[in-house]
């Protein structure tokens, strides 16, 4: 089973994180890549000027530009494709990243497979 985690720290941060918490952090994904488990990773832009939304409406297409003040995104600082048994399994992964990341909250979304339902 596929899974996408969005995750939003507790406390934004000023300025870039301590080189002992980048350590931390890159050896549980070093492990989780090697393992299967963490497919890709990384960091979330901000709603800004390089982000858009594209629409179809009744055939006609329209593009409005960031930044977004309503985007379901705002307060996600980064994100993870996770590979699980189960979504039990998958919250486990995210539980190993928290201890390692600190305080903050992961969204979990399943990503559904298969064919395209009609």
């Amino acid at each position: 089973m596929l899974f996408l985690s969005l995750y939003t720290p507790a406390v934004k941060q000023s300025g870039p994180p301590a080189p002992e918490h980048l350590a931390k952090l890159g050896a549980m994904i070093d492990k989780s890549m090697k393992d299967g488990s963490l497919l890709f990773t990384g960091p979330l832009g901000k709603s800004g000027p390089g982000g858009a939304k594209v629409r179809l409406v009744k055939g006609d297409v329209s593009v409005t530009h960031g930044p977004f003040t309503d985007s379901v995104l705002m307060g996600a600082s980064g994100f993870a494709l996770l590979r699980a048994e189960s979504r039990e399994a998958a919250i486990r992964q995210i539980e190993e990243f928290l201890a390692a990341a600190g305080d903050g909250e992961c969204e979990l979304l399943q990503v559904l497979d298969g064919p395209p339902q009609a």
